[in-house]
């Protein structure tokens, strides 16, 4: 069982097709890729969010709260035997992400509603969402699938992402399914820009990220994949 906990800042862009292109063949002249990703293919993530009956977690961010958090699996291969459960705690611009990696098998126990499943590993992060979960009625949201870009910058921690045509799926929570129905979460031609770095962002990355049409926005992913399934007006704001 492995633990991960890791704090950075966090910045968000929707951004063209046209800019996404443009960055990337920048950026890859100046920064390594990650490990997992191609320049402009990618890898594929899905995430399976939880919140509480009242939707604690998505009415915290439409109102704005500076403290939040959200509770997600993730997953990069719909055949994976291993499954990230991660709780992504947001300050601010600073996210800190507390992130226990669980079995196949465990994970859909916990999706059919056994959390006492969560104990057994004996974890810190997993008791934690074990609490949640149980006193405030957590149960699967969406699953949010998406295929991202990204690049790294060892000094500072930094990463660079392209998170690219989002679907969404609120009918069924299996998420090593290979046959989910899902519906595009953005309008079509926009892709989202995230910059990550831990204390500063250097200025040659400044100047090569600069691009004029984009105008940084609080982008939730979860909240876009919830977008078609909303009970009041305000959400939408």
């Amino acid at each position: 069982m492995n633990n991960l906990s890791v704090k950075r800042n966090e910045l968000k862009y929707y951004i063209s097709n046209l800019e996404y292109y443009n960055l990337t063949s920048k950026l890859e002249t100046i920064l390594k890729p990650d490990d997992f990703s191609t320049p402009r293919e990618g890898y594929f993530i899905r995430s399976l969010y939880f919140d509480s009956h009242d939707d604690e977690c998505l009415y915290e961010k439409q109102s704005g709260s500076m403290y939040r958090a959200k509770y997600r699996m993730r997953i990069y291969d719909t055949k994976t035997e291993t499954v990230k459960f991660e709780i992504k705690n947001k300050a601010n611009n600073q996210i800190y992400k507390e992130t226990a990696t669980i079995s196949k098998e465990s994970a859909q126990k916990i999706i059919a509603g056994d959390y006492s499943e969560l104990l057994t590993y004996n974890n810190p992060i997993l008791n934690k969402i074990y609490i949640k979960f149980t006193t405030k009625f957590y149960t699967p949201k969406v699953i949010i699938d998406y295929t991202r870009d990204a690049f790294m910058f060892d000094f500072f921690n930094i990463r660079i992402t392209f998170d690219k045509d989002l679907h969404s799926c609120n009918t069924d929570f299996d998420i090593f399914s290979d046959n989910l129905h899902t519906i595009p979460c953005i309008l079509e031609g926009k892709q989202i820009l995230e910059i990550k770095y831990e204390t500063a962002l250097p200025e040659f990355l400044q100047r090569t990220l600069q691009i004029d049409a984009a105008e940084r926005m609080a982008i939730s992913k979860y909240t876009l994949g919830r977008r078609f399934f909303k009970v009041d007006q305000w959400e939408d704001n």
